[in-house]
């Protein structure tokens, strides 16, 4: 029950005389009711005030219901208070004198806390480290005088305790005694507060100010009754009684206030009380008074007063030196205790870690061995090491093996460092960061999908205030878009070799930082730790190093300076290590290495727990060896045996133990080994210089950085003397004292400067064995030299700068490892944790020095041994060695040089390769000279001007790079319409600063312009049919525009003009020019070809081209062979096609119709009238039936008309000289009118289709059918009054086809009764045609008539090249052979437009073409053929419309023949005509 102030709180009780119905109140925390209202409150608010006392614990200042759960809490507590314990904590308690609970309960717990007492339940280990639960059966201790006083110390007891088996609790238990440190209770079982609970509620206060046990309680436990033998052993303990019970003891009784006559008490009669710090002093005098008192036998006379007044004085005297004597003991006590406590506290304060700097007994930390790597400065050194180790450690992403197959050593990265060297190792290094940074781009890319799309490069508004975040990011945004909008290809695909790299970095540097988009964004947020544009380290380096990207615009990256690239290695690797892909493999390392440790400890922890088990072991061994003997009492040799088996038994266990111990510390050290991989950083020592350890180049190097480490400290922490002695409070001691003299020293210093000299301390420069003539400067050099503070900005090596720093060394032997680890500070934040890490990686380390390449890290300080000079030569060749065969730059030629010729080289073999491909020509007058003026560094473009860009708007004489516009003097710009070219490179806005208000030149050299317009011209002779993505168009695109009659401009090709002829180094041209490469269709190139049979391109001589799918064919592969011989079969002439593109034979199928007799007979009679006029030969005859040719074996007498035997009608007679007559002449005459008999339609219908078959059969134009024609592809052809080879019509031609000779296609060009290709016209009308009634047809043009032969011709499949007009741009000496062009397309606008005033009109400008055909193709050439064939078609159409023939065209063909030999079928390695792309239309 809680306490009210400390008093029994008494509850209110409810009255007996309560009825149903009365209105009571409930107190829910007391459980009181009351009637009245104001009682209810009352003690509401009393049970809330905190006026309450736990009776439990004695807390007060507490609610009611707090002290009501501190005492459940308490109940709580004592629920597990051992049993055993009651009654001797009981028994002790009684044995008190206190007046204070808190002292009773003080003395209870002294006692009981280390001692354990009989029945006690405790925890006993007699072997090993296992404790068991245990009995304490009793209790002995060290002997003691019978006389002494003295409680004996709870460490000289013994204990005999019973032990048990938790796993067998039937077992017998095991006795045996125990010393005091080999018993111990349960942990919580007995505390300070659990004996303060326990002691309260079965104590009292007695009305003497004692506390003391209840007497209800002694009666209980039956204390009275109890002996302290029975509880423990010996006597029972005198506890110390209050001071309070002292005093009142000290008071004498009523009785004892009588003073005896003669008594010395007299002395005392001024009745003083005594004080009680004078206690002592009055026992001493009362015993020297008592001393006269015993000598006193008989009674003396009176004392005189003399004598008492000199024995009073006696006693004063006597009583001053005694409190002299007394003060001084007490103040050399006290001396002394000051003095320990100073040095304890001086002890402890020295004992902390602190601020290395602020230490004083500091060694001299041994020097290593400096770092001297020629070409490299100390200060670029720590990059030089990253970029090494970075390379090692993440090998696998960056694919090294791939680039250096040896790896990157030391060596060979300090060559590509110092040495220009264009397609060296740098070059090399800088691609693999570029593809490695690509390639995770692109992994990353395939998360979000997000497409970029074109922006065009203008200018940049300039600002004078410096570039901000945000538009460095916008600027980077445009910059990422340039790639594909100028060149047609992403950033990450562009071409990347020695040539290209230093401008693709550069787009890279450019574009870095640039804003993704919004599905990116989240993304890099989410897997790249929270990462933006703004982290990117290539858009802080190029707003902090602007100048950088300046340099890398006009020089190759390998002609940088060393710190500039530094820094572009640096900035790759920052950017490679935020990719996601990195950060993964990143944590991944990590979490090996918590693996690794956890193992470790693991690993340990069991080990331990394994000798604790083999030690327990081995004493249950002998344990059972024991017994046995006893049990079985054995002596003599089976006691041997006994032992003897003992012993082999403890032999095998020390077998198996030292196996598993081998194999612990093997798996250890592989451990170890594993964590020392993922070790770098080391720590740090007094002078803030970092150490590392480094997995590429071995050593433990030390660096000395040039970062801020602020100013010097008010006052330099002084050495410290030496330490004489192994014993850190003697050394203490003494540096104390050496404190001491020194403030003595500075405070006589202080108090006047005249009054030193006289001061028998000595100086500190003795104390700190410096020479008394230069202290001050001997004081500085010895801080130098240990490193610390020297209180001078300029004296300091610490925080001072200069010459020492940066600076590198190495450490590279065992010694030097022993001898820095023994001058590392243990107090100190920075060395003691240096010193750690060294002491527990020392194995490792002294494993990873022993590879350290002194020979290049310093030469001068590598031991010469025998044969070292070789060895050290022998690593320079193999670092060059492993570099493969990339030329050095020769002597007296510079890289800028070197990248002009490469340049130079690239283009011609480019022009080549499109040249003798047959891909196009150069517009040039003489090639050879063009190509020899740029082998010999010169160019001459052999042109006025060149035009490049959208509509070729831009002229290279008036349009200059960065948008400058020269005009020649007579020229005013208002005056005419030239477009200003606002593109506008990428990085322009880096330029430099302006200087007295001028900007900077930064543009193109003038080679490099001229290099920049050669490339444009080889791209304007390029056939823009063979330019394929990204330049050019797809297929699919290409058939798309056709089909909506949209142009057919590549504007991609454009914009790259553009950029082509604003470049400003040689590295940007030759990235568009493998941009341009990229985008031809090398597969159509004659070069390319290769067999299709044997699949090899071996003997180009003796190849043959398919004209239908271009495959190569040798002619020695096809069966049968092809080659030419006197007896073997002949090379075929003109079109020749493969297996599967040659056309199939078969009969076309037309649609039936109706004829009638007048129609027939005048066919007949029409192709009479062509056999009487053409020659006699029977082979060049026509049968009057079939209208074909072939053996005529009958001729009719009357008409004259030849016919086969099989055709004839009736049939001929068997002798020849019979007169036969044909059908024809043997009918009646009768009026023609359409048949209407059924079996004679249907012979008609079958006369008709076998005339059909057989002219197709034995036609003079057999070999340029429906079939062939339609798989004709254009040949190279020579241009008239050109030597060189000119494109042929629109664009369509095939290359390296040898035509055929004229055979009969030149005979019968005009002959209107043969049928024109092997097809029949449909016939548009069915009146009757009479060749001798026809009736005058006026002079008027017969339009409709006109558009349907239009139709028809336009629809033809010959009218190809005739459709369009042709292109200048195509065929650029076309006009100066052909005066007046003309097309169909442009008939048919005349006709459309009422421009032909007759039939003849028309016709004529037909004809126009077709002579023009004639006249600039000659007739081998296929738009010759198909010119012919049309020219048929054209006069049979005519003559079945009723319009008048063409004109003759002989004259025409025959005057533009050339008499230039024909050419021969060229072979795949000939000298290919160029097919001529297509281009504007003129008209």
């Amino acid at each position: 029950m809680p306490l009210l102030k400390r008093k029994a709180f008494e509850k209110s009780t409810a009255s007996e005389y309560l009825r149903d119905d009365d209105e009571v109140f409930h107190c829910e925390i007391t459980d009181e009711i009351f009637k009245d209202y104001e009682e209810y409150c009352e003690r509401i608010i009393l049970v809330n005030s905190m006026v309450w006392t736990c009776e439990m614990t004695g807390k007060n200042n507490l609610t009611y219901a707090e002290a009501l759960e501190s005492e459940k809490a308490a109940r709580r507590s004592l629920k597990d208070f051992p049993m055993e314990l009651r009654i001797p904590i009981l028994f002790l308690a009684a044995k008190t004198k206190r007046s204070s609970f808190a002292e009773m309960s003080e003395d209870v717990f002294n006692f009981v806390r280390e001692r354990y007492f009989v029945g006690e339940t405790v925890e006993a280990c007699f072997e090993g480290d296992i404790w068991r639960e245990a009995h304490v059966l009793s209790v002995t201790a060290q002997k003691q005088h019978p006389d002494s006083k003295v409680m004996i110390p709870a460490t000289s007891y013994c204990y005999e305790v019973e032990q048990f088996d938790e796993s067998d609790p039937s077992a017998v238990g095991q006795i045996g005694t125990a010393p005091y440190d080999r018993v111990r209770r349960r942990k919580g079982i007995f505390s300070r507060d659990k004996n303060r609970l326990f002691l309260k509620q079965f104590v009292q206060q007695t009305p003497i100010g004692v506390i003391a046990i209840k007497k209800p309680t002694l009666e209980k436990y039956n204390i009275n009754k109890v002996s302290f033998d029975q509880i423990f052993t010996g006597e029972p303990p005198e506890f110390p009684s209050s001071k309070k019970l002292i005093k009142n003891s000290l008071s004498p009784p009523a009785s004892r206030n009588q003073v005896k006559p003669n008594s010395a008490n007299k002395l005392n009669k001024s009745g003083k009380k005594v004080s009680p710090d004078k206690k002592g002093r009055q026992e001493s005098m009362d015993k020297f008074v008592k001393k006269t008192d015993k000598n006193e036998v008989k009674p003396k006379p009176p004392i005189d007063p003399a004598a008492k007044k000199s024995a009073q004085e006696l006693a004063e005297k006597m009583r001053r030196a005694e409190d002299q004597m007394r003060q001084r003991k007490e103040e050399e006590k006290a001396k002394k205790k000051e003095k320990t406590a100073r040095l304890q506290a001086y002890l402890k304060e020295w004992q902390k870690v602190k601020d290395d700097l602020e230490l004083e007994d500091h060694k001299i930390i041994p020097k290593g061995t400096p770092v001297d790597i020629e070409g490299i400065p100390q200060k670029h050194f720590g990059d030089f090491l990253s970029v090494l180790e970075f390379v090692f450690v993440y090998g696998d992403i960056l694919k090294v093996k791939d680039v250096f197959h040896n790896d990157l050593d030391l060596e060979t990265f300090r060559k590509a460092l110092t040495i220009e060297e264009q397609a060296g190792t740098f070059s090399d290094l800088v691609q693999m960061f570029l593809t490695t940074i690509f390639s995770l781009q692109e992994d990353e890319a395939e998360e979000y999908n997000e497409n970029k799309g074109i922006l065009e490069s203008t200018e940049v508004k300039e600002e004078d205030a410096e570039m901000g975040m945000n538009k460095a990011v916008e600027l980077a945004t445009k910059a990422s878009k340039w790639s594909q909008t100028y060149l047609g290809t992403p950033l990450s695909k562009l071409p990347l070799d020695a040539t290209t790299v230093s401008e693709v970095l550069r787009l890279h540097l450019l574009s870095s930082g640039a804003a993704p988009g919004g599905r990116c964004a989240t993304w890099r947020y989410h897997q790249r730790g929270g990462y933006s544009s703004s982290d990117d380290a290539g858009l802080n380096l190029r707003r902090r190093r602007p100048a950088l990207l300046r340099r890398l615009a006009a020089a190759h990256v390998a002609g940088l300076r060393l710190d500039d690239k530094l820094q572009i290695l640096q900035c790759l690797m920052n950017q490679i290590l935020s990719y996601a892909t990195v950060r993964d493999i990143i944590e991944e390392k990590l979490e090996e290495l918590r693996n690794t440790k956890q193992a470790l400890r693991m690993l340990t922890a069991n080990e331990r727990k394994r000798e604790a088990q083999l030690i327990a072991t081995r004493q249950e061994l002998k344990k059972e060896a024991a017994a046995k003997k006893e049990e079985q009492k054995l002596t003599g040799e089976k006691a041997k045996a006994v032992d003897e088996e003992l012993r082999l038994a403890i032999e095998k266990l020390n077998k198996e133990s030292e196996v598993k111990k081998q194999e612990y510390e093997k798996r250890s050290k592989e451990l170890q080994v594993a964590l020392f991989d993922y070790t770098s950083y080391i720590g740090s020592d007094r002078g803030f210089r970092r150490y590392w350890v480094n997995q590429r180049v071995a050593g433990l190097f030390v660096e000395a950085g040039d970062e801020p480490r602020g100013g010097c400290g008010r006052k330099p922490a002084p050495p410290a003397p030496p330490r004489t002695s192994g014993d850190p409070l003697a050394y203490v001691a003494q540096l104390l004292r050496t404190e001491r003299e020194r403030a003595g020293s500075d405070k006589e210093n202080d108090s006047g400067p005249n009054s030193r000299g006289a001061s028998p301390k000595k100086p500190l420069a003795n104390v700190n064995g410096l020479n008394k003539t230069n202290g001050l400067e001997t004081n500085t050099q010895q801080l130098r030299e240990l490193l610390v503070c020297t209180g001078d900005i300029t004296t300091c090596l610490v925080h001072g700068t200069g010459e020492h720093r940066p600076q590198w060394w190495v450490y590279h032997t065992a010694e030097q490892i022993e001898a820095l680890i023994e001058s590392l500070n243990k107090r100190g934040y920075r060395e003691s944790e240096l010193r750690q890490t060294l002491e527990l990686d020392k194995n490792n380390i002294l494993h990873n020095i022993v590879k350290c390449p002194l020979h290049l890290l310093n030469p001068a300080a590598a031991p010469v041994a025998a044969g070292g000079g070789a060895g050290a030569g022998a690593v320079r060749r193999g670092a060059r060695g492993a570099r493969g065969a990339a030329p050095l730059v020769a002597d007296g030629c510079s890289l800028e040089e070197s990248l002009e010729l490469s340049l130079r080289d690239h283009i011609l073999e480019l022009e080549e390769k499109i040249f003798h491909g047959c891909l196009g020509v150069l517009k040039v007058k003489d090639r050879e000279a063009w190509r020899g003026t740029i082998m010999v560094r010169g160019y001459d473009k052999q042109a006025e001007y060149l035009r490049w860009g959208p509509r070729a708007q831009y002229r290279d004489d008036y349009h200059l790079p960065n948008g400058v516009l020269r005009l020649p003097q007579d020229v005013d710009q208002s005056d005419v319409d030239i477009p200003v070219n606002k593109y506008r490179d990428p990085g322009h806005y880096l330029e430099a600063p302006r200087t007295n208000g001028v900007k900077g030149d930064r543009g193109p050299t003038s080679v490099v312009r001229s290099l920049a317009s050669a490339l444009l011209q080889v791209e304007q002779a390029l056939h823009h049919k063979y330019i394929k993505r990204p330049l050019g168009l797809d297929d699919k695109e290409r058939k798309e525009r056709e089909a909506k009659n949209k142009p057919l401009d590549l504007e991609a090709l454009e914009r790259w003009e553009v950029s082509l002829m604003e470049c400003q180094s040689f590295a940007q041209i030759v990235l568009h020019l493998f941009t341009l490469d990229s985008s031809i269709t090398w597969s159509a190139s004659i070069l390319n070809a290769s067999c299709r049979l044997c699949r090899r391109k071996a003997d180009p001589d003796n190849m043959l081209l398919c004209d239908g799918c271009n495959k190569g064919h040798h002619l020695y592969c096809l069966k049968p062979k092809l080659v030419s011989g006197p007896t073997r079969k002949k090379v075929p002439e003109g079109d020749w096609f493969c297996e599967q593109c040659k056309p199939k034979e078969r009969t076309p199928r037309k649609r039936r119709k109706l004829f009638s007799e007048e129609e027939l007979e005048e066919a007949l009679d029409d192709r009479y009238d062509a056999s009487s006029s053409s020659s006699t030969s029977s082979l060049s005859a026509v049968c009057g039936t079939c209208g074909s040719g072939g053996r005529l074996a009958a001729a009719c007498g009357d008409c004259g008309a030849r016919y086969h035997r099989e055709c004839a009608r009736p049939a001929p007679p068997a002798r020849a000289a019979r007169r036969w007559r044909c059908a024809a002449c043997l009918a009646p005459a009768r009026e023609h009118s359409v048949r209407r008999c059924a079996a004679a339609a249907i012979t008609n219908i079958h006369q008709y289709t076998r005339a059909l078959d057989s002219r197709r059969n034995s036609s003079a134009d057999s070999e340029d059918s429906e079939y062939n024609t339609a798989l004709v592809k254009l040949k190279g052809r020579r241009s008239r009054g050109s030597k060189e080879h000119s494109p042929l019509q629109n664009g369509s031609a095939k290359r390296g086809r040898r035509p055929k000779s004229d055979g009969n296609t030149s005979t019968g060009r005009k002959s209107k009764a043969s049928l024109t290709n092997g097809v029949d016209e449909e016939r548009t009308s069915g009146r009757k045609r009479s060749t001798r009634h026809e009736e005058p047809e006026d002079e008027q043009p017969h339009t409709e008539r006109l558009q349907q032969l239009l139709r028809d011709v336009m629809k033809h499949r010959d009218c190809w090249p005739f459709y369009e007009p042709v292109s200048t741009e195509d065929v650029p000496d076309y006009l100066d052979v052909i005066e007046q062009p003309m097309d169909f397309t442009t008939i048919k606008s005349k006709l459309d437009g009422g421009e032909y005033s007759t039939d003849e009109e028309l016709l004529s400008d037909a004809a126009l073409v077709l002579a023009n055909c004639y006249t600039y193709n000659k007739d081998t050439h296929p738009v010759a053929k198909a010119g012919c064939r049309l020219e048929k078609y054209i006069n049979k159409r005519c003559a079945e419309l009723q319009l008048p023939p063409l004109a003759d065209m002989d004259g025409e063909r025959d005057g533009a023949r050339d008499t230039e030999p024909q050419p021969h079928k060229r072979a795949a390695s000939s000298e290919a005509e160029a097919p001529r792309p297509k281009r504007p239309k003129h008209k």
